[in-house]
């Protein structure tokens, strides 16, 4: 089975030339679906909301990206349409 991801960042992501940014965090999305956090509110016994993120289940794995084996961020999902498929 091989999957083509094409990432493309828009010019508005896009950040200055003068601009550094430096992270050690990766992007918590998938690979191949894309899927990334959702947002929701925690709710209390007494209905109190407040903000929180669901984050996607993904996992490490070696999937074929343009005839390419390489390591990706891959969520659950993805891995058990995969294992179905093969």
């Amino acid at each position: 089975m091989c999957y083509y991801v094409t990432l493309i960042s828009p010019q508005s992501y896009a950040m200055p030339a003068g601009a550094l940014k430096v992270s050690n965090t990766m992007a918590q999305r998938c690979a191949i679906c894309g899927k990334g956090p959702q947002y929701g509110h925690n709710v209390s016994h007494s209905k109190v909301r407040t903000k929180r993120r669901f984050m996607p289940n993904l996992h490490k794995a070696r999937v074929t990206i343009n005839g390419r084996s390489q390591t990706a961020l891959v969520c659950t999902r993805c891995l058990r349409t995969q294992a179905k498929s093969a």
